[in-house]
């Protein structure tokens, strides 16, 4: 998922979350627990953590982070014999082996061969890089090894699925171990699943964006997301192009979120990309066919309004989606400023992968509307607003706190 150097993307993850219940794994740089959060809500079984680009006390934190707070599984990479000793003093339970020098690139399966024997038995050992046929697999599965991290090769192959049944079916051996074992990791997400969930701090929305410096203080006061409104009719309409000047100054960690209502996805399509966008919120009439189709491209937000047809199970139509609940406007598509049907909200949480609370939410209410839905992001526009589109940075900052306190524990002020 990294987006720097691998042109990847945490949408990315989402994707293949909404498409499979295989365990997945987040890889890239994981350096601040953030990463392990959003790595969590985006639907991912492990991340992996990398000895060589951490200090011991911050390996051990973010161990801790994923596996003892979130119960998911921490895959800890090493190269060498004393990366390992600090993996297993961090308490390690899946140690992968690199068998990419990182200081010269060369491969070589000589360090998994070496560093198996350095290794408690009862740890879980995977082998990555460098894989490229089944003896190799062979090899290394009889030295001890579980699974394996395949990648290039995979990648590589004019057909991968070919290339990875060949690999499975040469080695002559049970693949349990060729990814994560699923039957270690999904039993923690099953029935447990929501209530991790709940444990993760809420995600804050801002819409209604028009400038950069409405957007940097947003960012700077604590929201995770802003949205970017490019309904015609809408008062807060901006124009791809100036989307794209405020979409460059913002954090790569920023999730910039596109607003439509109705149309084709062609025409979606071309908007988002002009507007170097990632994310794409629907209000409308979209099938799930087409959603399915954007989602292959885009990480999706399917919004439903409150109205007195709305059935709360009509969110699990559209699974590679999340859901945005707002209030039902006839005319207007968001930003209203009245409040949605939070028994309706709460309702619909069962079927949504990701649910995101909105309609006339501000300070003043936003701890009631978490109380009463629990959702998974928050959003606010006119709550935060002077006038359309015209952001009010100390609102910002009390909406903030409010959705802070309402998540504080309910002990957390007799222990400060």
């Amino acid at each position: 998922t990294d987006e720097a150097h691998f042109g990847g993307s945490i949408a990315d993850l989402r994707i293949v979350r909404s498409v499979t219940n295989l365990p997945t794994l987040r890889k890239d740089f994981v350096v601040d627990p953030i990463q392990i959060y959003e790595a969590a809500v985006a639907g991912a079984d492990a991340v992996l953590l990398i000895v060589a680009a951490l200090s011991d006390g911050l390996l051990c934190e973010l161990r801790q982070v994923t596996e003892d707070q979130l119960g998911l599984d921490a895959l800890i990479e090493v190269h060498t014999s004393d990366e390992l000793r600090r993996a297993l003093n961090a308490g390690a339970n899946i140690i992968g082996v690199n068998n990419r020098n990182l200081q010269t690139f060369q491969v070589s399966l000589e360090t998994s061969e070496r560093l198996i024997a350095e290794a408690p038995h009862d740890k879980i050992m995977i082998s990555e890089s460098g894989l490229q046929n089944a003896q190799s697999l062979r090899r290394l599965h009889e030295l001890g090894f579980n699974g394996f991290l395949i990648g290039e090769t995979l990648m590589r192959a004019s057909d991968a699925e070919k290339a990875l049944r060949d690999l499975i079916g040469s080695a002559h051996f049970q693949p349990a171990g060729i990814a994560i074992s699923a039957d270690r990791i999904r039993p923690q997400q099953d029935a447990a699943a929501a209530g991790k969930m709940r444990a993760l701090p809420i995600q804050i929305k801002i819409c209604g964006i028009t400038n950069a410096r409405d957007a940097k203080a947003c960012i700077d006061l604590g929201a995770q997301m802003i949205g970017l409104n490019f309904y015609p009719q809408s008062a807060r309409y901006i124009q791809p192009e100036v989307a794209r000047q405020i979409v460059q100054t913002l954090p790569t960690n920023t999730r910039a979120v596109g607003v439509f209502v109705d149309g084709n996805a062609d025409a979606i399509r071309k908007t988002a990309n002009i507007a170097g966008l990632r994310c794409i919120q629907l209000h409308g009439k979209f099938s799930p066919d087409i959603t399915r189709e954007l989602a292959s491209e885009f990480h999706v937000i399917r919004a439903f309004a409150t109205h007195t047809h709305f059935r709360p199970e009509d969110v699990s139509l559209f699974p590679n989606c999340d859901a945005l609940i707002d209030a039902h406007h006839p005319d207007l598509r968001g930003g209203t400023g009245q409040t949605c049907n939070w028994q309706d909200a709460r309702a619909a949480l069962a079927f949504a992968r990701f649910l995101i609370l909105s309609g006339g939410l501000n300070a003043r209410n936003v701890g009631r509307a978490i109380k009463a839905v629990t959702p998974h992001a928050v959003d606010v526009c006119t709550g935060v607003e002077t006038a359309p589109g015209v952001k009010d940075h100390r609102a910002i900052q009390h909406f903030v706190a409010a959705v802070r306190r309402a998540q504080r524990p309910p002990d957390a002020s007799s222990r400060a």
